[in-house]
């Protein structure tokens, strides 16, 4: 048995692509989303660092304008007093140029001769979002409490003896709330009962409850929450599918598509849940050349057993390949091309990295799914069937070295909670998983050898 321990593929390794990345429009800091509603995030931000800070901060959506340069971006977060996390940069700001919120004096600052700078977006997600319904209120004071309300506190009318639960502070007088039991009294006093300083009498005029939008909510952000408000993420985009960690989510595109990759120094490969003719693979080095050239047929005869299925069976096609022991070098380029003559290319996950031994499979490999589909039956017996993803499980003994018992223990105690690719048997695309193992024991009968049962489950 080999395993490849995987390494993240990221924005620096993936060289180019001709799979196209516009599932659906860039998220917008200043567009409005409504409920069902669905954007993608590819960008990132950038961090935009002063020398000479705005006296009133930017909030998440400001629109950042260079006064000289007539440049923008939309701001994201404010992490120090010089420095923004931004996206939708229209261009290069003018170094020394006014930046900030035209029209607002309090908003703009003066910027030295060495500011604003910018620096590249290093948190590129690749990810599909959609709007979550709207399950908050906005509540609008006219007084503010003398110590801000904070999340989860119950805020009551004392009045009225309506409540409702605080979710987000977003000004002095205006907070995100959800949970409202009923209508408060306009001009009553508000806040936590029994705390002077978290109370606020109110004008005839207020508290006011409204809907809030979903504007200027950077997604990313968002799901960072224990509970997220505003977005629920979807998935990968297409380009990027191939290299989350979800096999049955595939890249698609017509006839054929092309990866190239500059991992450095891993030695192996594993193409999963593929739907297509042919493979190619091509590994260029700068100095050397090309150093690796393989065109993998992925029509399999497996199921023609004799005559009959000569003539009328269709051929299959391989699933899952893996290829180990590639040449090593720092600076090669990958080629991957997957191509489908006729049809649509489809790929689950393209998994790189460095290959470990730990033994001879033994005969007697239990093979089988675990199906998480959903099959029920109504009062009459009549099955309904909705069909979800499934995962593989395999058991399996194998025989290792005595000398080798350590280093097999150490690798599969480091790599407990680490998806890996598990290459039981390489000639059965079945006894191929992207998982875990769940349990493994190793026993020593004697001096020289050492058998190890282990049971692995794949990811979905």
């Amino acid at each position: 048995m080999d395993i490849i321990r995987p390494i993240t593929i990221t924005d620096a390794m993936l060289v180019s692509s001709d799979v196209t990345e516009a599932d659906y429009a860039e998220f917008a800091m200043g567009t409005t989303y409504y409920s069902g509603d669905r954007c993608m995030v590819a960008t990132g931000c950038e961090i935009l660092t002063l020398d000479v800070a705005p006296a009133t901060e930017w909030g998440p959506g400001d629109l950042i304008t260079g006064q000289s340069s007539g440049k923008a971006c939309r701001a994201v977060e404010k992490v120090t007093n010089l420095t923004y996390r931004v996206r939708e940069r229209t261009g290069a700001f003018t170094l020394g140029e006014i930046v900030g919120v035209t029209g607002t004096a309090a908003k703009l600052a003066d910027q030295g001769a060495a500011h604003p700078t910018i620096t590249a977006a290093a948190d590129k997600i690749h990810k599909i979002y959609e709007a979550l319904p709207a399950g908050l209120e906005l509540l609008t004071l006219d007084v503010a409490p003398t110590t801000p309300w904070l999340p989860n506190w119950y805020i009551t009318g004392q009045t009225s003896l309506q409540s409702c639960t605080v979710v987000e502070m977003l000004s002095t007088l205006t907070y995100l709330v959800k949970d409202r039991t009923g209508a408060f009294t306009l001009g009553e006093i508000v806040g936590v009962t029994g705390t002077a300083v978290l109370l606020a009498d109110q004008g005839a005029a207020s508290p006011v409850f409204t809907t809030p939008t979903n504007v200027g909510h950077y997604p990313p952000d968002d799901l960072l929450l224990d509970t997220p408000l505003w977005w629920e993420e979807v998935s990968a985009t297409n380009r990027w599918a191939a290299f989350d960690s979800k096999v049955q989510s595939q890249t698609s595109q017509a006839a054929s598509m092309t990866y190239s990759l500059t991992p450095g120094l891993n030695d192996s490969v594993a193409l999963l849940n593929i739907e297509a003719t042919s493979i190619s693979l091509v590994v260029t080095d700068p100095t050397d050349g090309e150093v690796y050239n393989e065109t993998i047929n992925l029509l399999s005869s497996a199921a023609i057993v004799d005559w009959y299925t000569y003539f009328f069976e269709a051929f299959t096609l391989k699933a899952d390949v893996v290829r180990l022991a590639m040449p090593l070098y720092t600076a090669a380029q990958l080629d991957i091309t997957i191509s489908y003559a006729g049809g649509t290319a489809k790929i689950g996950a393209i998994i790189i990295g460095k290959k470990s031994y730990l033994g001879v499979t033994l005969y007697g490999p239990d093979i089988g799914i675990t199906d998480y589909s959903i099959k029920s039956a109504d009062e009459n017996g009549n099955y309904s069937i909705e069909e979800r993803a499934y995962s593989r499980r395999i058991s399996c003994s194998l025989q290792i070295a005595n000398t080798s018992v350590d280093e097999v223990y150490r690798l599969l105690s480091l790599y407990r909670a680490t998806p890996l690719v598990w290459i039981v048997i390489s000639s059965y695309a079945s006894m191929i998983a992207y998982g875990f193992y769940k349990d493994f024991s190793i026993v020593m009968p004697g001096p020289k050898r050492s058998d190890c049962s282990i049971d692995i489950e794949s990811l979905t």
